[in-house]
């Protein structure tokens, strides 16, 4: 029997009660989601463009909806939505909404959903307790830029250091109000980004005396979350680093790649490690040897919400290829128009 998720909403469209199965699944607690209209914490749902809620609270009859599209924590999902009058002695009271056969819009499996699922409940319970630990690297990152001003190199690393602590901290208010996929895009320069995560890979590197090597190709910018894209790379690039033993190497490439239906970035990152049992070739998530395997589950996520997509070539013996493609179809001119619109 699949999941079900479910929620009740009164007389005038409020949410009276929500299940916790129905928090994991959205992201929104309870403490937050009571009392409010249910189309804020959830998709408004509708039949034949009315309200369909209102529709069963009118009709008091039971109605079904199939393939309904909305977001969960990390994936756009379909269902199909039961929406029940819930009837009393005294009339009724309000209706149920179930949400059931859930599958992800490309094409997961049930056992992928429910393991998004609770990596998204791992990441919202971990986005709240991560801010006070944040609060004092952010402190000490202050201290030593302000003690060692005149030292070039650590103030370089210091300016990287603030710049990214600031974006996290913005990123997990967003986290915390929305959904990761709802985060707005902006024009990105690829190859700049990869010059920061250069250097903030390079002690780690030099300190297993693993030797990087980053080629950067003419490529143009891309429409893209900036925070997203960064650690959709950055989940690949550490993979790599656990997998390569010392005095191996790490290759880092950017390219267009032009075909007759779409042209895309492609940044490959290879790395001479183990590989993975047996060969492998594959378009969707795969497992290291360690690890759940949640870093490549969320950087294929993060491409397909921008219309890309993510190839692993793995021999064992020889090395991991990882291929991110993203799109060049879009431009400042679309962000203008999200804007506008």
């Amino acid at each position: 029997m699949s999941e079900v998720y479910t929620f009740t909403i009164n007389k005038k469209m409020l949410i009276n009660a929500w299940d916790e199965r129905i928090a994991e699944l959205t992201g929104e607690p309870a403490s937050i989601a009571v009392g409010k209209k249910y189309y804020d914490m959830f998709p408004r749902l509708l039949i034949r463009d009315k309200d369909a809620v209102l529709f069963v609270i009118e009709k008091q009859k039971k109605l079904v909806l199939k393939r309904q599209s909305f977001h969960c924590i990390l994936y756009r999902v379909m269902a199909d939505i039961k929406i029940e009058p819930i009837l009393t002695a005294r009339g009724l009271k309000g209706v149920a909404v179930t949400v059931f056969n859930i599958s992800t819009a490309s094409g997961h499996s049930t056992e992928d959903v429910q393991r998004l699922l609770a990596m998204g409940k791992t990441a919202s319970s971990l986005a709240h307790s991560i801010r006070n630990p944040l609060n004092a690297i952010k402190g000490a990152v202050t201290y030593i830029s302000q003690k060692y001003a005149r030292e070039k190199v650590l103030m370089e690393f210091s300016k990287i250091m603030q710049e990214e602590i600031s974006r996290l901290d913005n990123f997990i208010s967003r986290f915390l109000a929305a959904s990761v996929a709802d985060m707005n895009p902006s024009v990105v320069d690829i190859n700049a980004l990869l010059r920061k995560i250069e250097i903030l890979i390079s002690f780690q590197a030099h300190a297993r005396n693993i030797h990087s090597d980053f080629q950067y190709g003419i490529i143009p910018r891309a429409v893209v979350n900036l925070f997203q894209l960064e650690q959709a790379i950055l989940n690949i690039i550490n993979n790599a680093l656990e997998a390569i033993d010392s005095d191996g190497g790490l290759t880092v490439k950017t390219a267009l790649e032009k075909s007759a239906e779409r042209d895309f970035i492609v940044i490959e990152i290879f790395d001479d490690g183990p590989g993975m049992r047996g060969n492998r070739s594959s378009e969707t998530s795969v497992r290291r040897e360690k690890g759940k395997g949640y870093g490549l589950a969320i950087t294929e996520d993060i491409l397909n919400q921008c219309g890309g997509r993510m190839h692993i070539h793995s021999r064992k013996g020889i090395g991991t290829a990882v291929r991110l493609y993203i799109p060049t179809n879009a431009s400042e001119g679309m962000i203008e128009q999200k804007r506008q619109g």
